[in-house]
């Protein structure tokens, strides 16, 4: 990652990749719909490095969901933890270094505050904060029971022929998300959707996948208009996450726009917050309890 972030700066993607010597046809037939796909970024308008970490993240690893939604892995974390210690639909009015103010629970005091949320969110609590642009996304979701025979590939449009930019048979990856005996199909559409959004994705789709989709039901289209920070040259990779000591920030807006860069935030986070209390021992293991002495 440092080699990648040393690197002299280069035009945005696709000029950047074909300054260095890649064909054409790769970069339009393969590189360009794939960083928009990553990137949420359709005019590929991002910083040379945060493209080169997106490629590297992929080449590296594999595509994947969370099996049952991705409201599973909150649910997961917050099983570990003792009953009582995760308050969801609470409000927060405030945050300070040792006070978090909700609109209907009162304040709760605390030694440390790390604010994980979007960024809008973020200034709202914290003024001053930065508020990036963003690129809208809009996911639209149809079920059937002749599902396409592309199996659990994500299928890129590289000829730009509608407003899909990648779909997916997901519950061929993830029964679970399925209405029993059919199969779900989620597209992307990136940026300002088209005015009838259903009607083009679904035109786009039949060419696509080469069939009819004639009696697709939709079940949801759902339009995020700030889903993703945009990450125009030169964007810093790096924002600061501890604000003081006892008040801390963390999410894709201090990072990368990417599931991974909200992760690694977040991370830097929590390594600032354990190193201002004063706590020792490693994030990734369990520390042994103390031993017990006799009376």
């Amino acid at each position: 990652v440092e080699r990648l972030l040393a690197r002299p700066r280069t035009p945005p993607p696709p000029r950047g990749l074909a300054a260095r010597g890649l064909p054409a046809r790769t970069i339009d037939g393969f590189l360009r719909p794939l960083l928009a796909a990553l990137l949420c970024d359709p005019g590929l308008t991002t910083s040379s490095r945060c493209a080169d970490l997106a490629l590297r993240s992929f080449a590296g690893g594999r595509l994947c969901v969370p099996e049952g939604g991705a409201e599973v892995l909150p649910e997961l974390l917050a099983r570990a933890l003792p009953p009582g210690t995760v308050h969801t639909g609470v409000r927060v009015t405030s945050v300070s270094t040792n006070t978090v103010t909700t609109a209907e629970h009162g304040e709760f005091r605390c030694r440390a505050v790390l604010l994980a949320t979007d960024a809008r969110a973020a200034a709202e609590l914290l003024p001053g904060l930065r508020v990036p642009d963003f690129h809208q996304v809009t996911v639209v979701h149809h079920t059937t029971d002749e599902p396409p025979a592309t199996g659990a590939a994500l299928l890129l449009d590289a000829d730009r022929g509608g407003p899909v930019a990648h779909t997916a048979v997901v519950s061929q990856v993830d029964p679970s998300r399925a209405p029993a005996g059919r199969a779900l199909i989620s597209s992307t559409v990136l940026g300002p959707p088209p005015p009838d959004v259903e009607t083009a994705v679904r035109m786009h789709l039949a060419r696509l996948y080469g069939m009819s989709t004639t009696r697709w039901e939709t079940l949801a289209v759902h339009h995020t208009p700030e889903a993703v920070p945009t990450m125009r040259a030169p964007h810093d990779l790096r924002r600061p996450v501890r604000l003081l000591a006892g008040l801390y920030v963390c999410g894709d807006h201090r990072d990368t726009s990417t599931v991974q860069g909200a992760l690694h935030s977040a991370h830097r986070a929590t390594t600032a917050i354990l190193t201002d209390l004063g706590a020792r021992g490693s994030m990734h293991r369990a520390d042994p309890l103390p031993a017990t002495r006799a009376a």
